[in-house]
């Protein structure tokens, strides 16, 4: 009887039937897709105003021009009239009169048309440019979300597909928009390289001389980019083993980006750079160690066409392939070849045992069709080595567990070379449980041995990631269900002391602390709990200052300028010295000043003043609406 599969791979064929629906993207990317739609919406708008005034433009030089050549028709007429003796010189008058338009037609108000046109032709073109950014971005968004797609794709043929499809897409549209911006750069360095040359100032010239060497490091490091893509292999061109191998690690390297900060999702831009930029070199490397694809001596694997044999002993000993006897080292080499075919035949035999129509896979069917060729032990060290290290939340703790397990043992030179499965992870998952199952005596010695070594618990300490993101907890993220978590953003202060509490009452969370503050998650049971904490630490953390004086002035009367607690102290510091009445809220980036509007001039922003002037306009408009009993705060 097939194995139902879990609801992580049975949702799969919903997102392979979309996968080549370029509109259709991935949840994470929806907000970063419709902010580059609606840059893209406005820019489009402005460029058809623009284009509006450049149309109506010429249609009044094309009036005008027809109004200079009847002009000029009667002057010429006026002008035979009179000599003919037919009207009085004094008709001379109305020719001159009309000489006088004419003039003014074609040397003013004409060339003022002409250099609106120009300059509306050259904002124009300034917003196509501006447009091909953001359709390159959007391009460059969705071809990164088809990459990710790819990895949920099932089918390891369709997976390919989409990858190679996905990736070369990715790479062509990251190319140009990298021309773009070195093209950007070369046009800011010709302007800073005029200014120096002009300049007769020694301390303008050091710092604009700063500024060219800053400018030239930056085209040196985006043409080295440019130049590491258009070098690089096709992926439609590579075949299907070494996409196989792409496909993992760029996989492996998407699972260990952080796609939020802050609790809002970050510029897409630059993590699709750098998976374009690290799978070219993904790659070359897959390619370079087809021929060496176990260890670095040559001809002692090779990825021929397999051979129908029985399976030979598996050998795991530990030997030194330089000097080791002729015997030794040709079991090395035919076990060794060995495990990449039964990779290979676990791969296939996945793939032909799973039912794409009920998204169900028969792992049992798939193991004895593995154990026609290759024995228990081969088999569970195959699986064992490709899932060694693996943080991949679709395969199971108890999976995780036993790998570690098998490969307790084995020495370093049959693991450091990794083996790969071109199969979904869901299925391989199913699969390695279905081979567990196989070894029951197995797992009992395993687990007398645990018993055994009665290993100390290991200390969960906080996950630092490359970008100086901080993880806490990470692992419990994963295990609750996305409609049970419960996700709040804080200021830094804020979220150590609801951490804090949270420890104390033994209540488990999961963190990311950014620079801006830090994203906490629950689970909802522990809801309530986490809100308590929550208003703790916001009662010690947050001050208010002169609360009564913000009692006292009236709602419409309010000028409220929002800033950092630095500006809002500097700002407190100059009303107390003026005699202004402030009230103020001291909480971080999160920080107010209140004062009246009246004295508002003096201390806030002109942006800020101009949002007041705006809210009084609309709130003069508007029609005031009766004040019912209990209404007044």
């Amino acid at each position: 009887m097939p194995i139902q599969e879990n609801e992580e791979v049975r949702q799969q064929p919903e997102v392979e039937e979309s996968a080549h629906q370029s509109e259709t993207l991935l949840p994470l990317f929806n907000a970063a897709y419709d902010d580059h739609m609606d840059r893209l919406d406005n820019l489009q708008e402005h460029k058809a105003e623009v284009q509006d005034k450049i149309s109506k433009a010429e249609n009044k030089i094309a009036v005008l021009e027809e109004k200079v050549a009847k002009l000029e028709a009667t002057n010429a007429m006026l002008g035979e009239l009179i000599e003919n003796g037919k009207l009085p010189k004094i008709a001379q008058k109305i020719i001159d009169a009309n000489a006088d338009k004419i003039k003014a037609i074609q040397k003013k108000q004409i060339p003022k048309l002409e250099n609106g046109i120009k300059q509306n032709q050259e904002k124009i073109s300034k917003l196509d440019s501006r447009i091909a950014v953001v359709q390159l971005k959007a391009e460059k968004l969705r071809n990164f979300s088809n990459v990710i797609k790819s990895f949920l794709t099932p089918d390891p043929q369709k997976r390919r597909e989409l990858f190679r499809e996905s990736m070369d897409s990715l790479h062509n549209s990251t190319k140009n928009l990298l021309n773009i911006d070195r093209n950007a750069a070369k046009s800011k360095l010709a302007k800073l390289s005029e200014q120096y040359e002009k300049s007769d100032s020694m301390a303008e010239k050091y710092k604009l001389g700063q500024k060219i060497e800053a400018v030239k490091s930056s085209i040196s490091s985006i043409e080295a980019k440019i130049h590491r893509l258009e070098t690089a292999p096709k992926f439609q061109e590579a075949d299907d083993h070494t996409v196989d191998k792409t496909i993992a690690k760029t996989e492996s390297e998407i699972e260990n980006t952080d796609f939020f900060a802050g609790g809002e999702i970050f510029d897409m831009d630059k993590p699709a750079e750098t998976v374009a930029l690290d799978s070219s070199e993904y790659l070359r490397n897959a390619e370079m160690s087809m021929e060496d694809d176990f260890n670095m001596i040559d001809g002692i694997i090779n990825n021929g066409k397999k051979e129908e044999r029985p399976d030979v002993p598996l050998f795991l000993e530990e030997i030194d392939v330089s000097t080791c006897d002729d015997a030794t080292l040709q079991s090395f080499r035919e076990s060794a070849k060995a495990n990449m075919e039964c990779a290979k035949e676990i791969s296939q035999a996945l793939s032909q045992n799973y039912d794409y129509e009920r998204y169900t896979l028969n792992s049992e069917q798939a193991l004895r069709d593995v154990h026609e060729k290759f024995s228990d032990d081969r088999i569970a060290f195959v699986l064992a080595n490709v899932l060694q290290g693996t943080s991949d939340g679709r395969i199971s703790k108890e999976v995780k567990d036993f790998a570690k397990d098998t490969l307790r043992d084995v020495p370093e030179l049959y693991t450091k070379r990794k083996l790969f499965l071109s199969s979904h992870a869901g299925l391989i998952n199913l699969f390695a449980k279905t081979v567990m199952q196989a070894q029951p005596e197995k797992q009992v010695e395993k687990q007398v041995e645990k018993q055994a070594e009665k290993p100390t618990p290991e200390k969960k300490e906080p996950q630092k990631t490359r970008s100086g993101i901080r993880k806490i907890n990470p692992n419990y993220y994963r295990q609750i269900p996305p409609e049970d978590r419960v996700i709040t953003n804080e200021p830094a202060k804020v979220g150590a002391i609801i951490m804090t509490e949270l420890e104390k009452q033994k209540i488990p969370f999961s963190a990311v602390e950014t620079e801006k503050g830090v994203t906490i998650t629950v689970a909802k049971e522990n809801e309530d709990a986490f809100r308590a904490a929550e208003d703790k630490a916001k009662d010690t953390h947050v001050r208010l200052v002169n609360p009564e004086v913000f009692k006292q002035i009236p709602q419409e009367d309010r000028a409220i300028q929002p800033m950092s607690e630095k500006e809002a102290q500097e700002t407190m510091q100059k009303l107390e010295k003026d005699g202004i009445p402030f009230s103020a809220r001291l909480d971080g980036e999160k920080s107010a000043v209140t004062v009246r509007k009246s004295e508002a001039p003096a201390y806030f922003s002109r942006r800020q003043m101009k949002k007041l002037a705006q809210e009084v306009k609309t709130e003069g408009t508007k029609p005031k609406e009766p004040k019912n009993k209990g209404q007044e705060l």
